[in-house]
């Protein structure tokens, strides 16, 4: 391989390592969640004529959905959940 290929192959595994120290959500949480995301953007997108406003919201959430399950982080998990070794009330204080 020449060393662009292997600069870019560096990236996409430093991309990657990155991405899993970032994440927040179990497995079994990223497969349920594409799995009800793509359900609920299909509901969305095949009720678009009949009632758009709600079918619009659907395809937001479904989207959000699956972006969550695919990316494996979720921000609002991060900003409920406490960081390890402090207590829900000295994270509170904490902020």
């Amino acid at each position: 391989m020449d060393t662009k290929t292997k600069e870019i192959l560096e990236d996409v595994r430093d991309r990657l390592r990155e991405a899993n120290d970032n994440r927040n959500i179990a497995n079994s949480e990223r497969l349920l969640s594409v799995a009800a995301g793509a359900f609920v953007l299909y509901t969305g997108i095949t009720r678009m004529f009949k009632t758009p406003l709600s079918s619009l919201a659907e395809v937001a959430v479904g989207g959000a959905l699956i972006l969550r399950g695919a990316t494996g982080y979720c921000p609002v998990k991060d900003s409920m959940c406490c960081t390890r070794g402090t207590t829900g009330v000295g994270h509170i204080v904490a902020e």
